[in-house]
């Protein structure tokens, strides 16, 4: 994703959570916070069993061994992260 793009949906999100505070108080800003966070978490689950399903579908067709399907898949997973909805193992490990 790129920077313009992130953060218009930073901007978004802020602009969201400042209105249900307006409209319904704390207690509804809070609200809205702790569910962005499940929606992101569940993101981020979903994310890592795909690609936990991808590693497996390339083993079972013996491509984890392809320099190109490696390299894509690497690509693919360093963007994921960078977007913030895969961890790095040792991040994951420190939890």
């Amino acid at each position: 994703m790129s920077e313009e793009k992130e953060n218009i949906i930073e901007k978004l999100n802020k602009s969201l959570v400042d209105l249900v505070a307006k409209v319904f108080g704390d207690s509804g800003k809070d609200f809205i916070e702790k569910t962005q966070e499940k929606v992101k978490d569940f993101s981020s689950q979903s994310v890592k069993k795909f690609m936990e399903f991808t590693d497996s579908i390339l083993t079972k067709l013996n491509l984890s061994e392809n320099d190109q399907v490696v390299k894509a898949k690497d690509t693919i997973e360093d963007l994921l992260k960078q977007a913030g909805f895969l961890k790095d193992q040792h991040e994951e490990d420190d939890f």
